[in-house]
């Protein structure tokens, strides 16, 4: 059987739904919005993830210059004389 219009996906997906138990009914429902969400979701252009993924960059701040940082970092750091066992 070849489906081509909507109606009749409509039609299929009601009488699959009507051949279930009563108490399997919400189970589906909460399946098929799952199902739709997911689909919706990756239908997002490939360009808005890209564009998205770049403007996440740069939204580090700090008056701080590069050096100050740096240093900030190797002053901070502490040895351990512990020992570690694998």
């Amino acid at each position: 059987m070849q489906i081509t219009q909507r109606s009749e996906y409509e039609k299929l997906v009601l009488q699959e739904i009507k051949d279930l138990p009563e108490s399997e009914i919400q189970k589906i429902i909460k399946m098929i919005q799952f199902l739709k969400k997911e689909v919706l979701q990756h239908d997002k252009p490939e360009d808005e993830d890209y564009l998205e993924f770049w403007d996440s960059f740069g939204s580090w701040k700090d008056e701080r210059t590069a050096e100050e940082i740096i240093k900030d970092i190797y002053e901070t750091r502490r040895s351990s004389s512990r020992d570690i066992s694998l």
